[in-house]
């Protein structure tokens, strides 16, 4: 409450923070603080401050101008900005560890490009509405911590994928298994390894949550019979969502479910988790 009356003496927000795990902090907060009461703009840089050549203070001054100004489809969204681009918080990935561009938006447009002046694009107009809505922090901070983190693991579909490996015991341990599948949306489902992997998971209550980093048009899994067979052991398509994005909305809704068993988790999963987490992450 102390922040909610200091908050109308403000414009807008910067964070300044690490770009490893940038994307994770920017789609938690899109969920969480949808719609946010201010413009936060996260950025940070390739190169420290004090070396030559960095794009620390370039990235910070453009953060801050977009932050004081941004036009109002933009006044209550999560933002990432990170050398001249500027990208919807919940849609953004590192893409590089050494290029000053080191982030991009796979399958959503750039907000704004940035030059002498700061040009948005046309497509802001167009971003899905943000209703107003009791958020999600509130329910999370009423939260009591869990004694366990949530165990998310994610994993590289590959031919002769190697399901045996997943024995009961580890599948116990997890809360969900992140699958990134061929580009097409498919994976290795002759294989009786993959299948039989597929079908124990399900029997013991471990969310598969199925992705594919295409860039271009977002594949069905009702295409092919690969994919079919995924639907029908359960697996959970995550659309047109980042592995960021999927990864911290499995971890929200695991800490926000903890009351339920991890049997009725996977079941109300099932139901549920079509539905946006957030009203500018449709998937």
């Amino acid at each position: 409450a102390h922040i909610s009356q200091k908050q109308k003496h403000y414009d807008g927000v910067v964070v300044l923070h690490g770009t490893d795990t940038l994307a994770y902090s920017a789609a938690a907060l899109s969920y969480l603080l949808s719609p946010c009461n201010l413009p936060i703009v996260f950025t940070g840089a390739q190169k420290p401050l004090a070396t030559l050549r960095s794009d620390a203070r370039l990235n910070f001054i453009s953060a801050l101008e977009v932050a004081a100004h941004a036009p109002k489809p933009l006044q209550n969204r999560v933002m990432v900005l990170f050398h001249d681009e500027l990208f919807l918080g919940s849609r953004v990935r590192k893409k590089s560890a050494t290029d000053f561009a080191a982030f991009e938006s796979p399958r959503f447009p750039i907000l704004a490009t940035i030059g002498s002046e700061i040009h948005y694009s046309a497509a802001i107009q167009y971003l899905p509405k943000l209703k107003a809505k009791k958020n999600l922090l509130e329910t999370f901070k009423k939260l009591t911590p869990s004694a366990d983190l949530p165990q998310i693991l994610s994993v590289d579909v590959t031919p002769q994928f190697c399901g045996s490996l997943f024995n009961d015991e580890i599948l116990k341990g997890l809360d969900a298994i992140l699958l990134k599948l061929y580009p097409s949306g498919t994976a290795p489902t002759t294989q009786f390894g993959f299948m039989h992997f597929l079908k124990k998971a399900k029997a013991l209550s471990a969310p598969l949550l199925c992705i594919t980093e295409r860039d271009e048009e977002i594949p069905s899994l009702k295409t092919y019979q690969a994919g079919r067979e995924l639907l029908k052991e359960k697996a959970l398509w995550c659309s047109d969502m980042t592995p960021e994005a999927t990864f911290v909305k499995i971890w929200l809704l695991k800490e926000i479910h903890g009351s339920k068993t991890k049997k009725q988790l996977y079941h109300w999963l099932q139901n549920h988790w079509a539905k946006p987490l957030s009203d500018e992450t449709e998937n």
